[in-house]
């Protein structure tokens, strides 16, 4: 599996992947007085002639979705310039990375949250430099990354069972599962919008022999 993460240009593959997202300059403003929109960065990290992604696991201390896999990211708020100035502010306070250490990529189309209706816009940026990763521990637990190629592999699929508050019987959702953690929910399905933008082929939801993960 190592060596399948090797890309052999980096530089003309990220030129290729900038081309098949779209500009940030399509991105519209929310509007006055809007506090549902949010927006999150998928941060690109070049390591060992491979790329990766870079996920956070949200603090188990945290009022919402404690302990899941997320992107860097958050609420527009009324300092932010435009949504791209959310989601790099948002990074820089999550994970300590700043603005001027990532090449924005692009953008694609993002999606609303089910419980909350959050319009939820993705940037992706190459992480230049050798910025060191400073999570916030009142909202970060942990930093992790994941390889590009395993991201798009259906050994790594499989589902994640999980029970709403209020409901008696949990529900299953498709999930990654790499490294031990469990990436499923929103930022699931924003990954795989992400891959299918950027691959020559259409990634599957689900694995044909599926792991399944239970919530604690």
């Amino acid at each position: 599996m190592q060596d399948d993460n090797k890309i052999r240009n980096i530089r003309e593959y990220v030129e290729g992947m900038r081309r098949k997202l779209h500009l940030v300059d399509s991105v519209a403003m929310p509007k006055p007085g809007d506090k549902k929109s949010a927006a999150v960065l998928v941060p690109l990290i070049h390591h060992d002639g491979a790329l990766e992604v870079l996920y956070t696991r949200r603090s188990d201390r945290l009022a919402s979705h404690r302990g899941q896999v997320a992107f860097p990211g958050g609420r527009f708020d009324h300092r932010d310039e435009n949504l791209l100035a959310a989601a790099l502010r948002e990074t820089h306070e999550e994970i300590g990375i700043p603005p001027e250490h990532i090449r924005v990529l692009g953008t694609f189309p993002g999606r609303r949250t089910n419980a909350t209706d959050i319009a939820v816009t993705p940037f992706v940026g190459l992480i230049e430099g050798d910025p060191i990763l400073t999570p916030d521990p009142k909202e970060v637990a942990e930093i992790f990354h994941v390889p590009l190629a395993a991201l798009s592999d259906p050994r790594y699929r499989g589902s994640f069972r999980w029970k709403r508050p209020g409901q008696t019987r949990a529900s299953e959702f498709p999930a990654i599962l790499y490294g031990g953690q469990v990436i499923w929910g929103l930022t699931f399905s924003l990954t795989l919008t992400f891959l299918n933008h950027i691959l020559d082929r259409p990634t599957r939801r689900r694995s044909s022999q599926p792991r399944l993960i239970n919530s604690k």
